[in-house]
């Protein structure tokens, strides 16, 4: 078996020198609106179709039947591909949390304590694990994707106590023989420690220049290979999903994309 996990996104393996180093676990981290949902999910879905490795989607938040929707837009039929027994989507919250019609947000930032703890009750590191241990099993997966790791560390009781169960997690996947991928929310508090916990961490931007939004990506660290340190840029287009741009820098005038 090839050492590396082929990302299958055009530009981004050239960055990666081939592609992530099999096994390890890696960060996606940015804002809102920067890709890193399109980009973990381009991980797994060109993992099915161009590599023949079956992949489990851990989706945190987002519902469901809305991603589905949003990625036929690209052509993907996540859907198909589930049928087939190439990748599972596991809607985390909602299908512990049974029929709740408020959002994660609103209930983690509840008053009430009482549903903060129910929260916490159900949502630790331990069961996730057995999620995702059952589901590789199962499919026989190669990658996995937890999207996104911020929500499961905000149930933490302190920053000492997120660190250690991150640290078990990671370490637990690492056995189950996959490659594994974890998106962050930038700017939050809680996950500052789980890149440093990471085999490599891939920041996604998203500015604002001359009144138009530009994306782009820099691999900040990748464990056990080389790796480009330039600020690339990135355009989300049917089908690919994500493209990027390895000779050109973020944000430079006169570059090209398309």
């Amino acid at each position: 078996m090839d050492e590396r996990s082929k990302t299958g996104v055009p530009g981004l393996d050239e960055l990666l020198n081939g592609g992530l180093p099999r096994g390890g676990t890696y960060s996606i981290l940015g804002y809102a609106g920067s890709g890193k949902t399109i980009l973990s999910l381009a991980f797994i879905y060109n993992g099915a179709v161009k590599y023949d490795e079956p992949g489990i989607y851990i989706l945190v938040e987002e519902d469901k039947e809305r991603l589905l929707s949003n990625m036929k837009d690209f052509g993907w039929d996540l859907e198909g591909l589930e049928k087939e027994k190439k990748i599972t989507i596991l809607p985390y919250i909602r299908c512990l949390m049974g029929d709740v019609e408020a959002s994660f947000e609103t209930e983690l930032m509840s008053a009430d304590p009482s549903r903060v703890e129910r929260l916490r009750e159900f949502l630790t590191v331990d069961t996730l694990y057995k999620q995702i241990k059952e589901a590789v099993e199962e499919l026989d997966a190669k990658r996995v994707v937890i999207d996104s790791m911020t929500m499961i560390t905000l149930l933490t009781d302190n920053q000492v106590s997120g660190r250690l169960q991150v640290m078990w997690l990671i370490e637990k996947l690492r056995k189950l023989d996959v490659t594994t991928v974890v998106t962050l929310e930038e700017g939050i508090s809680c996950w500052k420690d789980i890149p440093f916990l990471c085999d490599g961490m891939i920041y996604m931007m998203l500015k604002e220049r001359e009144g138009i939004f530009e994306r782009g990506l820099v691999i900040e660290k990748m464990r056990g290979t080389s790796h480009d340190t330039g600020m690339r840029p990135i355009k989300i287009r049917t089908p690919e999903g994500i493209v990027v741009y390895p000779d050109e820098l973020i944000f430079k005038r006169g570059s090209s994309k398309d």
